[in-house]
C-alpha cells in the first residue's frame, strides 16, 4: 500500500497529508501507518528532509503496518534492518523479515533479496543452491523479476564455476594428478584383464558342454541361418515374378477380347485382291 499523494502535490499539501496520516496511524489504521511511513521514506518536502528522526518514525510505522499483516511493510522492515536505517543494522533480522514477506504475499523482491543473502552469505548461511532456488521462485512470482533473476543466475553460475576451478587448482597437486592417472590406468588394465578372463572362461565352458560333436552343431546352426537368409531374400523375387505373370495374363485376356469383338455394321472388309472403296 502506497501513500495517496500525487506527484504534483506541493510541499504544503504533502505535509498536511502527513499530519492526517500520523493522526490516523496513532488510532491504529494500517493504511495510514503505511502511508505515513511511505511519505517519510520519500523526503519530498524540506520539513521531512530536515527532520532528524524521519527514519525512526518511518521504521515505527512500517513495523506497526507489518504487525497488522501488510506484506509490503515486512519488505521495508527488512530493508531498514539491512541498511541500518531507523534502527541498528541487523542482517539476520533483515533476512527474517524478507522471509515473512515472501511467505505472506509471495513477494518477488523479498525472494530475490533472500537469494542474494544466501549467495553472499549475509544474514543467511552461504548456499549457492538455495540462492538459485530463491532466484527461480522470484522469477516465477513476477514477470518483472525475469531479467534481474536471469542476470543474477548468470552471475551465480559464473561464481560457482570460478570457485570450483580455484579450489581444484589450489588443492590438487601435481603428484596427486599423477597418482590419479596411474590409478586410472591400473584400474582400466584390471577391468580389461577381468573381461578377457571371463571371455576365456565362457569359451572353455562352452567347449566342455558341446562335447566332441561341436562341429555338427555349428554346421546345423549355420545351415539354419543360411536358410533364413535365402527365404528372406527370395520373397521379393518371387513376388516380382508373380506380378509379371499376372500382368502378362491380363494383357493376353485383353487381346482375346479385342479379337472376339464383332465388326461395326455398314462396313465390309474388302476381298483379297480388291482395293477398299474410297471414302465419301
Amino acid at each position: 500500500m502506497k501513500a495517496v499523494v500525487s506527484t504534483q502535490s506541493t510541499g504544503g499539501e504533502i505535509d498536511a497529508a502527513l499530519v492526517k496520516y500520523m493522526t490516523l496511524a496513532e488510532l491504529g489504521y494500517e493504511v495510514a501507518q503505511s502511508n505515513a511511513a511511505f511519505i517519510f521514506d520519500r523526503e519530498d518536502t524540506p520539513f521531512i528532509r530536515e527532520l532528524s528522526s524521519r527514519y525512526e518514525r518511518a521504521f515505527v510505522n512500517w513495523r506497526r503496518a507489518a504487525t497488522q499483516g501488510f506484506g509490503g511493510a515486512r519488505l521495508k522492515l527488512g530493508d531498514y534492518y539491512y541498511y541500518g536505517q531507523g534502527t541498528e543494522e541487523d542482517p539476520n533480522e533483515a533476512a527474517e523479515q524478507y522471509q515473512l514477506a515472501s511467505d505472506a504475499e509471495t513477494n518477488a523482491q523479498a525472494l530475490f533479496n533472500l537469494g542474494y543473502m544466501h549467495e553472499v552469505g549475509i544474514g543467511r548461511q552461504q548456499d549457492m543452491h538455495l540462492a538459485k532456488r530463491y532466484y527461480d521462485l522470484a522469477a516465477l512470482s513476477s514477470v518483472d523479476a525475469h531479467l534481474p533473476t536471469l542476470l543474477a543466475n548468470t552471475r551465480l553460475q559464473a561464481k560457482i564455476t570460478f570457485e570450483s576451478l580455484y579450489k581444484f587448482f589450489n588443492e590438487v597437486t601435481v603428484s596427486q594428478i599423477i597418482d590419479y592417472i596411474i590409478g586410472a590406468f591400473f584400474h582400466s588394465a584390471e577391468y580389461i584383464a577381468g573381461t578377457v578372463t571371463s571371455t576365456v572362461s565362457f569359451l572353455t565352458t562352452l567347449d566342455n558342454l558341446l562335447t566332441e560333436d561341436w562341429d555338427i552343431y555349428a554346421m546345423t546352426i549355420l545351415a539354419v541361418i543360411l536358410g533364413i537368409v535365402v527365404a528372406v531374400r527370395g520373397n521379393p523375387q518371387r513376388q516380382a515374378a508373380a506380378e509379371r505373370l499376372a500382368a502378362a495374363e491380363r494383357q493376353a485376356q485383353l487381346d482375346r477380347q479385342q479379337q472376339q469383338q464383332p465388326p461395326i455394321i455398314g462396313e465390309r472388309e474388302p476381298a483379297d485382291g480388291q482395293a477398299a472403296p474410297p471414302a465419301n
